[in-house]
């Protein structure tokens, strides 16, 4: 059963709200700015007033300082429109195929194990092995080797239980470990307060970030 949950937790109050923040001290600013102003006319020697290039000069400034306010504004809005449109990508991966980074997988009924490796050099072959949760061979597989690039493999159907997948490449005669990337189903998607809080709940493979996604998994 899939679930999507914490969106209560992304939602915040004007109080909280950075953006709505960054608008009141805008206008406390201009406040400021307009009383310091008032006060320094105020209170000049009337014998040795101040040259109106000078206010002009402040006024300059204070219209960068608006600027600079304004721009983070703006910039915050769009950060957080940001955040709610990959909220509502990671909910739709509901019930998806997605590549994590994993090597070991908990199957609760009979399913194949499956996933890919991304091999960023050139290799004389390249050798997947699966393995039982106490350590014994199950099935071996040579990928059919097509260059740089991301291989994919599938183990047939397998009993309920824990395994762990290893994978090497023969580089210049001699095995190298590969990082495998297990491929599961998205059963359920924590969204926090940022994108960063997003975490997806991934059958047999446990939860992981929404940025830790390889990529989806190819379902054939």
């Amino acid at each position: 059963m899939t679930a999507i949950s914490g969106f209560a937790n992304a939602t915040a109050t004007t109080q909280t709200n950075p953006v709505a923040r960054n608008s009141v001290e805008a206008e406390g600013l201009s406040t400021m700015f307009l009383e310091l102003l008032v006060a320094q006319i105020r209170h000049q020697n009337p014998l040795d007033p101040l040259d109106g290039t000078q206010y002009v000069s402040q006024l300059a400034e204070f219209a960068n300082v608006e600027s600079l306010q304004a721009m983070k504004i703006s910039l915050n809005k769009n950060s957080n429109l940001l955040d709610s449109l990959q909220a509502l990508e990671a909910t739709a991966l509901v019930g998806t195929l997605v590549d994590v980074k994993a090597d070991a997988v908990v199957l609760e009924q009979r399913a194949a194990v499956r996933g890919a490796i991304n091999l960023g050099v050139e290799a004389e072959a390249v050798n997947v092995k699966l393995y039982s949760a106490d350590g014994n061979l199950v099935s071996e597989q040579q990928l059919a080797y097509s260059g740089v690039g991301t291989l994919r493999f599938e183990f047939p159907a397998q009993a309920v239980g824990g395994y762990y997948v290893q994978a090497t490449a023969t580089i210049n005669g001699r095995p190298q470990p590969l990082q495998t990337w297990l491929s599961g189903e998205v059963e359920r998607v924590s969204v926090g307060a940022s994108k960063d809080d997003i975490m997806l709940q991934v059958n047999g493979l446990g939860n992981h970030g929404l940025l830790e996604i390889n990529q989806l998994a190819y379902k054939g």
